[in-house]
């Protein structure tokens, strides 16, 4: 009988291409604004904004998977998308770097807009909406509020500066925390605000009211635990059963795991050649091992040499069990 794990597991095909790969969720409060839109009669655009959400998701999902992990769940809300991400021990500075891919890529979709009108000008009129749409999404997720990316980069930033050793870690992280936190009320009072002025003046702005509610809701995180990054699954055992092209790669056993996670690609079969600091060989690992050394590593930016030593003191007790 398998079990919950063994289940959810696939042959990895692409790693880059399966960690875009997830389910959407509909938060009940999307569908309520979607209709909003369709009796408003502006539900393309509703729609667009939801594509370039979706975009911008898949960008964190392909930064992430550069570490080897993969989105398990993206719920998509009235104003955005929500992903909760827990990255199993990445370093603040990884950190950052998967959150900052979101709005950029966002912003070079919308300079890429911007040349395609440069040298086709009649095409303004079909991609304004788009460009217009995925610069907005930019800029908002740029603020330093959660659950926006800007606040996910804020609290990494503060936390490095707290930081004084590797001891206080989540210490500093806690402390980041709060002030962003804080932060992120500040800018939903300021919507609220704008919002409660803009109904008094006989204009109810929805947009305003709903991203200060999401705000509000983001600074408590996303409790829905499904919505997460996993480790991707490198193993191919229905590839080797059809046959595929065997890559040799060399490399050093200092070498981070994560590192040698880059080296997996589609329609071949990895071995690591792994050699020690004056090119000794010490041993190959295959990727079908290579994917359980990760599976067990506690964070991506352990050793290969420390892993396969921590394979072997697992399989003497196993063995003595």
């Amino acid at each position: 009988m398998r079990t919950n794990n063994e289940k959810r597991q696939r042959p990895c095909r692409f790693p880059l291409i399966r960690a875009a790969r997830a389910h959407i969720r509909l938060h009940p409060a999307f569908l309520a604004v979607g209709v909003w839109f369709c009796f408003t009669g502006e539900l393309p655009s509703f729609l667009l904004s939801c594509i370039v959400a979706i975009q911008h998701e898949c960008a964190h999902a392909f930064a992430a998977a550069r570490l080897g992990y993969k989105l398990n769940k993206l719920v998509l809300m009235p104003y955005g998308a929500v992903i909760d991400g827990d990255l199993s021990g990445i370093t603040l500075k990884d950190e950052i770097t998967v959150a900052i891919w979101g709005p950029l890529c966002n912003l070079l979709t919308a300079a890429f807009f911007a040349a395609l009108w440069w040298f086709f000008p009649t095409t303004y009129a079909f991609t304004d909406a788009a460009c217009f749409s995925s610069l907005a999404i930019a800029l908002v997720n740029l603020l330093p509020a959660y659950p926006l990316d800007g606040g996910r980069i804020l609290r990494c930033v503060l936390a490095r500066a707290f930081l004084k050793n590797s001891a206080e870690v989540e210490k500093a992280k806690r402390k980041a925390e709060k002030i962003c936190r804080g932060l992120t009320f500040f800018f939903a009072a300021i919507f609220l605000f704008a919002s409660a002025c803009a109904w008094i003046n006989g204009e109810f702005n929805l947009t305003l009211f709903a991203f200060s509610a999401f705000l509000c809701v983001g600074a408590f995180g996303n409790r829905d635990k499904t919505a997460v990054y996993n480790k991707l699954d490198y193993s191919c055992k229905n590839e080797l059963k059809k046959g595929v092209e065997l890559r040799r790669v060399a490399v050093l056993a200092s070498c981070p795991i994560k590192d040698a996670l880059r080296f997996v690609s589609r329609g071949t079969y990895l071995v690591l050649e792994v050699y020690d600091e004056k090119e000794n060989h010490l041993f190959d690992l295959p990727q079908s091992e290579l994917g359980e050394y990760f599976a067990r590593a506690k964070t991506p930016y352990e050793t290969l040499l420390s892993l396969k030593k921590s394979a072997k003191r697992a399989d003497t007790v196993e063995k003595i069990a």
